[in-house]
């Protein structure tokens, strides 16, 4: 039986007090309890080290390793200590010497850099102004040094120590593994995620997108028809909830990281691009498999979260416009940018204008770069060169399905045409869906990588999206797509000789609360009056019976997204707002919005007539939320292809990366 790195390693935090003759006695402290730590993944009370304990890297892939004192009195009334002036930062490996840090590494002992941060202790602190309770946060002295690109050459246990004070250590312990040949390596990967979608959305996609007849489907959704499925823990290093930030950067690096992380770990600096940067799978490609072409496909705007996990690292996801510029120039003090071979999705406002970095034009850079740009649909069919391909087609989101597909009319007038102009043209059927970016991105891909074969990152992003905005029939759409586009991703594989050759992975980056509990007699909710004949339009059990959707075209996709019976659907976490359980056809939905006095209530529009006559739910979110939030579930991974079973049992979101680094042989140096 296989037991994982976690149940070896079984510790959460190595803390060590300094005793006669050098040596280090060791006790084992759980995660802390707490809403509010002082610093995430930091719970000795001064020393913090980052990458944290228990931490997992390829021999020979690169990190930033850096080392935090914090001063302070918990008493906020007094004022904080004076900064540590001094500390020794020590490694070995298993049983060996300690060596000092930057004698192991060899390089120069870094300059002690000092900051001071405001540590929000408490929810007395953090709704102080709502709640006139006159609570302050801690003040916190800070002293730390980094260590920046390094790497440990072999497999093995590692210690990393930090002593300060007298006779006090903080230790941290390091996995350096290389993995194992694999029986066949997969030439190319392709990693689908469907942002924010857990296994009921999927239950829901197959329910309205799939004939059944005497309860029995005609065919499943064709990834489940994978050879292996497993499961994913998705809890980031410091909470039992992630983002996509940090949920994708899991995938991408190998690495657990913080909310709104890319590619680091947090630290407690105000810079949002000093926090200690772990090697992304894209990097590592370029370093051991350079001629492997590498693709980046999102319906989201292509800085965000998930695209940006396999090429920036920032502590911030929301620094866009810095982000494009690491896209083209990478990062400080550390490799050479990725520069994938092709790069597909939205978010053209931060590549020219006033929102692009310093207002610098990075059209211009991408044709210096030798990219081929493309800004519509059309365009993107036609292309079929072998340059590096780049292609933006509107600022922010790509609209979702039904707005490229059936309510076009909805992107009049919005001003996100991707040359930045402000034109107001109808983007929804001149943007092409993820289909039409994925199936090109491979014949590029193809092209460029050749016998090397390519890695492609391909995100369905609009299911989270309006998951969060409990736009069910949006979400409902978007996945469906991402179906299509996997069944075409499988066969244009076969047409053209890759299909045995490549891993083909299915998985979400994190999950919503959200499921189906029974169906909803749609004419029947516009007509009732009280709440009460509201909730009995509602069937369950054998009332439930089955969604009036059919797909007489055979394209995928419901031919009809208002039906007379439709799902009864939703999540346990989220804002006050009405609910019919319709689709809004004049635009996507916003089901709460902020009155004149700064409160989150539901949208009255929904009740005007937007999308239904709906019900009451009320809140059950902190303050200032004001939409649906992501849940702790774990999400599902669908494998198929050489390698395929390596994903095949329950894995925590870290081990995705080591999964693919071994099935791309990416492990040792060629």
């Amino acid at each position: 039986m296989k037991t994982s790195l976690l149940a070896v390693l079984s510790l959460s935090v190595i803390s060590s007090t300094v005793l006669a003759g050098g040596h280090s006695s060791y006790k084992l402290i759980p995660d802390p309890e707490g809403q509010y730590p002082r610093l995430g993944a930091c719970p000795d009370k001064v020393a913090c080290i980052f990458p944290p304990t228990e931490s997992q890297f390829v021999a020979g892939g690169l990190f930033d390793l850096r080392v935090e004192l914090h001063a302070y009195n918990e008493d906020v009334n007094k004022p904080a200590p004076t900064p540590y002036k001094s500390f020794k930062t020590l490694v070995r490996k298993e049983n060996e010497d300690w060596v000092d840090a930057s004698k192991y590494f060899h390089q120069p002992l870094p300059t002690i850099e000092n900051w001071n941060f405001n540590w929000t202790q408490s929810l007395e602190v953090e709704y102080a102004k709502l709640l006139h309770s006159g609570a302050h946060p801690v003040k916190v002295n800070v002293a730390s040094r980094a260590w920046r690109k390094l790497q440990f050459d072999r497999p093995g246990t590692y210690y990393v120590k930090v002593e300060y004070a007298k006779k006090k250590s903080y230790t941290v312990r390091y996995k350096v593994v290389e993995p194992k040949r694999p029986k066949k390596k997969a030439k190319n990967v392709i990693l689908f995620i469907s942002d924010g979608t857990n296994t009921a959305t999927i239950t829901a996609a197959r329910a309205i997108a799939r004939q059944h007849t005497s309860g029995k489907y005609k065919n499943l959704l064709s990834f489940e028809e994978f050879d292996h499925l497993g499961h994913v823990i998705t809890n980031s290093v410091d909470s039992l909830l992630t983002d996509s930030a940090n949920s994708a950067s899991s995938y991408a690096t190998g690495h657990k990281s913080s909310v709104n992380a890319l590619g680091v770990y947090a630290d407690s600096s105000a810079d949002p691009f000093d926090d200690p940067k772990v090697e992304t799978i894209t990097e590592l490609i370029r370093r051991r498999q350079p001629k492997k072409a590498i693709g980046i496909v999102s319906t989201a705007y292509s800085q965000d979260a998930t695209p940006a996990a396999f090429y920036t690292h920032t502590r911030k996801r929301d620094t866009s416009a810095d982000i494009v510029d690491q896209l083209l120039h990478g990062v400080k003090n550390w490799t050479a940018p990725v520069l994938p071979d092709v790069f597909l999705g939205g978010g053209s406002e931060y590549f020219s204008g006033n929102k692009s970095l310093n207002g610098k034009d990075y059209y211009k850079e991408l044709t210096k770069a030798g990219y081929k740009s493309v800004f519509n649909k059309k365009d993107l069919k036609k292309y079929n060169g072998k340059d590096k391909l780049f292609g933006v087609f509107r600022q922010g989101n790509l609209d979702t399905w039904h707005e490229r597909n059936v309510y076009v009319n909805n992107t009049v007038g919005n001003k996100a045409h991707p040359d930045n102009s402000g034109k107001k043209d109808a983007l929804g059927s001149d943007q092409p869906g993820l289909v039409d970016m994925t199936v090109k991105a491979l014949e590029t891909l193809k092209k460029r990588g050749g016998k090397d074969g390519f890695f492609l990152m391909s995100e369905a992003a609009s299911v989270d999206k309006k998951l969060h905005t409990f736009d069910y029939p949006r979400a409902f759409a978007d996945l469906i797509e991402l179906d299509v586009t996997v069944q075409k991703t499988v066969e244009w594989l076969k047409k053209n000789g890759e299909y045995d050759d490549t891993l083909i992975l299915v998985t979400a980056d994190h999950a919503h609360s959200f499921d189906v509990y029974g169906t909803v007699d749609a004419n029947f909710m516009r007509k009732a009056k009280t709440e009460d004949e509201k909730t009995s339009a509602i069937g369950v059990y054998q009332y439930a019976g089955f969604p009036g959707y059919f797909d007489h075209d055979g394209d995928g996709f419901p031919d009809n997204w208002n039906p007379k019976i439709t799902l009864s659907a939703g999540t346990n976490n989220g804002p006050a707002h009405y609910e019919a359980w319709q689709i809004s056809s004049n635009a996507p939905r916003y089901p709460s919005i902020t009155d004149d006095h700064g409160v989150i209530v539901p949208n009255p529009s929904d009740m005007a007539g937007n999308f239904g006559n709906g019900l009451l739910v009320n809140n059950n979110l902190p303050h200032g939320n004001n939409q649906g939030v992501h849940s702790m579930s774990d999400v599902f991974i669908y494998s198929n292809g050489p390698s395929s079973s390596l994903f095949s049992k329950t894995k925590e979101n870290w081990e995705l990366y080591f999964a693919m680094v071994e099935a791309m042989d990416l492990g040792r140096k060629h």
